[in-house]
């Protein structure tokens, strides 16, 4: 028997390099072929995919921006207004510096894991969380004082001005005179709805009105020097409801 009729009489052996085809002992003995996991994994269903791609995603997406962004301004703001203006300004040099240290750095570090970003922007928001909650007292507005109103002058007056509103949304002139001193002004009306204010921030809180035939007075303290009338009703100043009071 020559050596070529020997390897033919021997049986061929299994290729054991062929993916699918090894054989694995079932039961810890036996034989059998290797079954291949990824035919028992369950697939994914395809209507919850599409419910989670098309519908949940896109819904939520502008939800989470939306409150993001006012989370931001809302704590940023608080931050901003307890700083006036020079802290404010500090402030956002800081913040800006910072977020450019950020990108800077996050662009620096390629192979920088998902989760170690997510921890960064969760300091982050922590952060200005923080500074939203100490500064929500300082940011609070502060009541303004309510401005005083006009006192009228005591004492009898040294003399008086009569003003009359016309019909046609003019004073009966464009120049009165007065005496320095406590004067009554006279506002006498001839039609119509008016008001008489002075134009001086002094005289703030004094005001004349009349509507139809009533007439109204008030007292005035008027160094000397020259002050403007008119009607603050809107358009009635426009229209030539305007005059001059020389005071000497």
């Amino acid at each position: 028997m020559t050596t070529t009729d020997i390897e033919k009489a021997e049986p061929d052996q299994p290729a054991t390099d062929q993916p699918g085809t090894d054989v694995v002992p079932a039961g810890g003995a036996g034989g059998g072929t290797v079954v291949h996991t990824a035919l028992l994994e369950p697939a994914e269903d395809p209507k919850a995919e599409a419910l989670r791609s098309r519908l949940l995603l896109p819904l939520l997406m502008p939800i989470v921006g939306a409150l993001t962004i006012a989370f931001y301004a809302i704590n940023l703001s608080r931050v901003l207004l307890a700083g006036g203006s020079t802290g404010g300004l500090i402030a956002i040099s800081v913040l800006t510096l910072a977020i450019l240290a950020g990108v800077v750095w996050i662009s620096s570090q390629p192979s920088l894991s998902t989760g170690a970003l997510a921890v960064a922007v969760v300091v982050l928001f922590f952060l200005i969380g923080a500074a939203g909650l100490t500064t929500i007292g300082a940011a609070a507005p502060k009541p303004s004082a309510a401005p005083a109103g006009f006192v009228e002058p005591k004492g009898p007056p040294v003399g008086s001005v009569d003003i009359t509103a016309l019909p046609t949304l003019k004073f009966d002139a464009t120049v009165y005179t007065a005496t320095a001193g406590v004067n009554t002004i006279n506002y006498i009306d001839q039609g119509g709805t008016h008001t008489l204010v002075f134009e001086d921030p002094k005289f703030r809180g004094f005001e004349l009105k009349v509507s139809g035939s009533g007439n109204d007075s008030g007292k005035v303290d008027l160094p000397a020097g020259t002050y403007t009338v008119f009607c603050s009703i809107p358009g009635h100043r426009a229209a030539g409801m305007e005059a001059k009071i020389n005071v000497s």
